[in-house]
């Protein structure tokens, strides 16, 4: 679980929207479930209500570096989808 202080910036090098950044520090607040880069150390995947976050937090700051941000598609989409026929 990943929870960050209330003060730790969270840089958007990437210019999202603010909507998403503060969607991310309000999970980042509350303590949400991570997934670990296993490639990477100090990097992260976070699941919100349908999106998905990818950062870095700093091991000296606690600073939170966003990445990258994307949209999920629900398991239902998915399975629709591989009825279809070409």
């Amino acid at each position: 679980m990943i929870q960050v202080k209330e003060g730790a910036s969270i840089e958007n090098p990437r210019k999202y929207e603010s909507v998403a950044v503060e969607s991310l520090r309000s999970l980042l607040l509350d303590g949400r479930a991570a997934q670990q880069d296993p490639h990477r150390e100090n990097f992260y995947e976070i699941d919100g209500e349908g999106e998905a976050f990818y950062i870095h937090i700093s091991p000296v700051s606690g600073n939170v570096v966003l990445l990258a941000r994307w949209i999920r598609q629900s398991q239902d989409c998915c399975v629709s989808t591989g009825q279809l026929v070409a």
